[in-house]
């Protein structure tokens, strides 16, 4: 190993035996330094003591997992965040699906008089904008760079 990489394995292994000071337990200690440790480091860097950096990281976990208040006008309620990510992440990686209508197939097929020199034999690019009029769907020939709008109008 190199000097670097010792140092910040020493540095590391301080910052959870802080944590351990502050009232975690091992596990619970590695869990939150392993949980916050990048965003700090890329925050901070390095530069602070391993009590210092430790406390911030304790301070960063208390925050997220405090309890709502409404009386306490200091409190910054990040829960219906945490809520509405998790919400979307149970969903799947995206919850908008752009389809193309077989009338819409259809009209290509008429537009389209260019041959493919693909290997794959793709020659269209489809670009979906929504909007709030409704959704603007342009297809682009790469052959012939002609475009046509299918938008919904």
């Amino acid at each position: 190993m190199n000097d670097r990489r010792i140092m910040r394995k020493h540095y590391a292994l301080g910052v959870i035996g802080e944590l351990q000071r502050l009232g975690y337990s091992e596990e619970d200690a590695k869990i939150v330094f392993l949980r916050y440790y990048r965003g700090m480091k890329r925050s901070y860097g390095l530069n602070m003591n391993v009590n210092d950096f430790a406390k911030a990281i304790d301070e960063i976990n208390r925050a997220v997992n405090r309890k709502n208040d409404p009386q306490d006008q200091d409190l910054i309620y990040i829960g219906q965040i945490r809520e509405r990510l998790r919400k979307h992440s149970e969903k799947g990686v995206s919850d908008k699906i752009f389809r193309i209508s077989k009338e819409m197939e259809q009209k290509i097929k008429e537009w389209d008089t260019c041959v493919a020199e693909d290997v794959s034999g793709a020659q269209f690019a489809y670009t979906f904008i929504p909007m709030g009029l409704g959704l603007v769907i342009k297809v682009k020939c790469d052959v012939c760079k002609r475009e046509l709008d299918l938008s919904e109008w």
